[in-house]
């Protein structure tokens, strides 16, 4: 079955309800990015035996063959997660389930160290659909006269 989720945008100051807390989608996108740091540095820094987090990086990409690149990715949930999101100048909120998808990249090649390492997050959303309740007509038994 094809997935209905579809890439969301959202401005920054668009409220989400998620988890049983409202944020603004700005510090959502942050505690995502925050979050992904924290797990990579748990994993570069886990027995680490004095090497610091970019010592680490080197050591992991560093193959027989050259540099490689790396990444690390956190995912949530294939189904998604409900939330509901309030969006400037909507009326009512919108209910659905969010998906998230964010990553960081590692280029230990590049020349220039503000671009070794590429944080992209990805939010994707399905809407609830609100089955609405058309009347029922029935021609059954009408008599019509001409």
């Amino acid at each position: 079955m094809e997935s209905q989720f579809k890439s969301l945008s959202c401005n920054d100051d668009d409220v989400l309800s998620y988890n049983g807390s409202l944020v603004k989608f700005s510090q959502f996108k942050q505690q995502l990015e925050n979050e992904l740091w924290q797990k990579v540095n748990y994993l570069l820094t886990k027995e680490n035996d004095g090497f610091t987090s970019k010592e680490r990086i080197y050591e992991l990409v560093n193959t027989s063959f050259g540099y490689c690149n790396i990444s690390v990715t956190l995912s949530s949930p294939e189904e998604g997660n409900d939330c509901e999101i309030l969006r400037l100048g909507a009326t009512s909120w919108q209910k659905g389930k969010i998906r998230t998808k964010s990553s960081i990249d590692f280029f230990p090649n590049e020349k220039d160290s503000s671009k070794i390492a590429k944080i992209q997050i990805n939010l994707e959303f399905l809407p609830e659909k609100h089955e609405v309740q058309q009347p029922q007509f029935s021609f059954d038994g009408m008599m019509y006269a001409a």
